[in-house]
């Protein structure tokens, strides 16, 4: 982890997502940028575009304060030396922004602040934009909830739908538990209760556990007829930091992009969410 890209509104939400890129940074003694995108309005004539260009001007202007503010208070309370902050200014669409500097710039982490769920224009907006980021980068997405604690990441959950592609991925997650000394621990949530379901299960914990035996990976298969249920169930039992979830173009956890479970998860849940994608992890 080199480069980490966390683009901010000022909110509450997008001030508790810097706290956790720059306690990310200052753990793996890496370059984190703040990305504040303005939105150039539509005018319909030259006089409504100049006056819209001032104010995307102002609203620039206040927002390279804000940043400068925010990277000075962020060095203070993760310490300042080892890792260090910069901002950047951008009138553009966000996903595009973010995409932009993942490709050309080389971001390996994005972390992005995540409200959405309520009736508000500003919360509807947030979310989409989270869900955005999430489908157009490869590199991890760290989602970060309005209502998440103040940075810790002790224990770590790894969602598995029991594929070969877990294995790779888990090999990225235990780096960042490497970081900040967490525990991982691997969880397949299965609507069924067939023997030959949970047959599979136990064989591909067993190899999961023998494979990072030196790490203290261990399994859990947990039955229930909800799996957004289940497993935020076993997330506020387990008193779990991070959820880790692989990005998917099939199979079990592929319905978590493709349907309304991924936005109740990232809407919704309390827990920080980093979203691994699976064309990346040939790269890893």
């Amino acid at each position: 982890m080199r480069k980490i890209l966390c683009p901010t509104d000022f909110s509450k939400t997008s001030t508790r997502a810097m706290e956790y890129a720059a306690f990310l940074a200052s753990q793996a003694n890496a370059q984190l940028t703040l990305l504040h995108v303005t939105h150039l309005p539509l005018a319909e004539t030259a006089e409504t575009a100049l006056v819209a260009t001032e104010v995307v001007g102002e609203m620039n202007r206040d927002a390279t304060d804000k940043l400068a503010s925010a990277c000075n208070y962020l060095k203070e309370q993760y310490g300042g030396s080892g890792w260090d902050c910069d901002y950047e200014v951008k009138t553009a669409f966000l996903a595009d922004a973010v995409r932009n500097y993942v490709v050309h710039e080389g971001y390996d982490l994005v972390v992005v602040g995540s409200t959405g769920g309520g009736n508000t224009l500003e919360e509807i907006l947030i979310g989409s934009n989270t869900l955005a980021i999430i489908e157009d980068v490869y590199c991890p997405v760290l989602s970060i909830p309005t209502n998440a604690r103040k940075p810790r990441i002790q224990k770590i959950a790894y969602a598995s739908d029991l594929q070969n592609a877990d294995t790779q991925a888990l090999k990225q997650v235990l780096e960042l538990a490497a970081l900040t000394g967490a525990h991982v621990e691997v969880v397949h949530i299965d609507k069924k209760t067939d023997t030959e379901g949970q047959q599979k299960a136990a064989e591909f914990g067993r190899k999961i556990e023998e494979m990072f035996a030196a790490q203290n990976v261990h399994f859990s298969a947990i039955i229930h007829p909800d799996e957004e249920v289940g497993l935020k169930d076993y997330l506020t039992k387990t008193n779990t930091d991070l959820l880790v979830i692989l990005k998917r173009h099939r199979s079990f956890f592929s319905n978590l992009f493709h349907s309304s479970l991924t936005e109740k998860l990232t809407y919704h849940s309390k827990f920080p969410m980093l979203v691994l994608d699976e064309k990346a992890q040939a790269t890893v």
